[in-house]
């Protein structure tokens, strides 16, 4: 409510003015005299043209203070106050490196069949001769466990009975189903064994008294072994006279094997041996405990 007066008044004043047409007076009229009081002149601005903004590259590396940038290209610098430092550190951006994936190439693969690689060493080959080769798959079985012979019998064994008599030099062994007597020679001398047909019947003399008398511990053989042994000279001068009275009957078994050689036991109170004979009466061996 005070300004509207004042309003009135200035209003009345202009109108006034403008209504007085038979006044001379022309432009501006003095109103009130306002008395400035002497004081400091005030600087006096010169405005110079808008300057083109300053575009200033920022540096990741290193920030320029703001005491340092001049806005406005003027007479003087207008001079910020610097805010001072926050006491919450300003934690610097990291570069945070993105893994791309780059997709490996689709590789195709080709199965190419190729020679198998040998080692380039030389091998030496065995020179050693294995001296007890295993035996051969047979069809038929010793009749003994040792010796184990390399070959195969060429028949099941024969089971007969048989007698068995100790000579001086030399033994003989009789196998009825064969109707034979085998000679085994303790001299060197060839053949170191000897098979003869059994020519005894039953019936005929056991022995001959006119031979003479034995050499003592030893007598004339009987039977077909006396028979043998007083027919053939030859036979009894290399196994000479029997150092046991009578003959031992028991189960004898012979088996042949496909070499040749010939298989035949011995009575068990002998030691149960089996006696090997090579092919040709060449020479023969004793295996001791073969059953």
């Amino acid at each position: 409510m005070g300004r509207r007066p004042f309003l009135l008044v200035i209003v009345t004043l202009v109108v006034a003015a403008c209504g007085s047409n038979g006044s001379t007076e022309t432009g501006p009229r003095l109103v009130q005299d306002v008395t400035l009081a002497p004081t400091t002149p005030a600087a006096t601005r010169v405005l110079s043209p808008t300057p083109s903004p300053v575009v200033i590259p920022i540096s990741t590396s290193e920030l320029i203070s703001p005491l340092e940038v001049v806005t406005i290209e003027a007479d003087f610098v207008l001079v910020t106050p610097t805010l001072p430092p926050s006491k919450t550190p300003t934690q610097t951006p990291t570069q945070t490196q993105t893994q791309t994936t780059t997709p490996s190439p689709t590789t195709t693969v080709t199965a190419t069949a190729t020679m198998p690689q040998f080692p380039t060493s030389i091998v030496q080959p065995v020179t050693a001769i294995v001296s007890n080769p295993l035996p051969q798959v047979c069809d038929s079985t010793w009749f003994f466990i040792q010796p184990r012979p390399a070959s195969c019998p060429m028949n099941v064994p024969l089971t007969s009975q048989g007698s068995f008599q100790q000579f001086q030099s030399g033994l003989m062994i009789w196998v009825q189903n064969q109707d034979a007597i085998y000679v085994m020679y303790d001299t060197a001398n060839a053949p170191r064994w000897e098979v003869f047909s059994d020519t005894f019947d039953e019936g005929e003399p056991e022995y001959d008294p006119s031979i003479g008398i034995s050499p003592s511990y030893t007598w004339q053989p009987r039977r077909g072994f006396g028979e043998l042994w007083r027919g053939n000279p030859a036979v009894r001068q290399r196994v000479g006279w029997a150092v046991i009275e009578w003959e031992m009957p028991y189960s004898v078994n012979v088996q042949t094997s496909n070499d040749g050689t010939i298989f035949v036991s011995e009575p068990p109170s002998r030691g149960a041996g089996v006696y090997a004979l090579m092919p040709g009466g060449r020479d023969w061996e004793r295996y001791a405990g073969g059953f």
